[in-house]
């Protein structure tokens, strides 16, 4: 079996570039990991999809994953078509539970190593789609936080907070605060523009006048 040795991982549920790591992420230190050389179809699977792993297979990499203090994730690996990595923990069931992306560094590293070991044709299972959402984390963050708070100003009739956010908003003013509410739940939906983004800057703000 073929190894990668000191790296820093970022495990989410779902998989986002290493250069949307957050400084709030548990980034954890691995010392040790199993390295798998897969094609590209199943390359996409992984990082696309919600796979289950042969049992056998989930067995030979249990407890491979050293990381500090000589402790163990039970399964966890790397996989690389040679153009692309990524790494994959799963539950006992052989369910991948969480994705990371790896830094810059380590991926051409692999990628590069990836040239002078075999395949391994891995046995396992789609049992549903986990595409890449086209927005970053940041941008859900945003979109999360505006939807939370204008919610919250609706439910508790807090009607002149809301006229002020939309006032800065829009640039406009109007008495149906329905309509007021409906439209800025809609633009949420939306791709941000940095009329957003002044917003969400606004409202933390407000916390911090608080």
């Amino acid at each position: 079996m073929n190894y990668y040795y000191d790296l820093l991982l970022n495990f989410q549920d779902k998989y986002c570039m290493f250069y949307e790591w957050d400084q709030e992420d548990s980034i954890e230190f691995i010392k040790k990991i199993p390295l798998f050389h897969i094609d590209s179809k199943a390359y996409i699977d992984l990082l696309t999809k919600r796979v289950i792993l042969n049992e056998n297979f989930l067995q030979s990499i249990e407890n491979k994953t050293k990381i500090k203090q000589n402790n163990y994730l039970k399964y966890t690996s790397i996989f690389s078509d040679g153009k692309n990595s990524i790494v994959l923990e799963f539950n006992d069931d052989g369910l991948v539970i969480n994705k990371s992306s790896l830094m810059l560094e380590d991926e051409l590293n692999i990628n590069e190593f990836m040239y002078s070991i075999k395949l391994s044709p891995i046995d396992y299972k789609v049992v549903d789609e986990d595409k890449i959402s086209k927005e970053t984390r940041q941008e859900l963050k945003i979109k999360r936080l505006l939807k939370i708070e204008i919610e919250n100003m609706y439910q508790k009739k807090e009607f002149s907070k809301l006229k002020y956010i939309y006032l800065e908003w829009f640039n406009e003013l109007i008495d149906n605060i329905d309509k007021m509410y409906n439209k800025m739940l809609t633009k949420i939906g939306e791709d941000l523009t940095e009329k957003e983004y002044a917003i969400y800057e606004l409202i933390k703000l407000s916390y911090n006048n608080v």
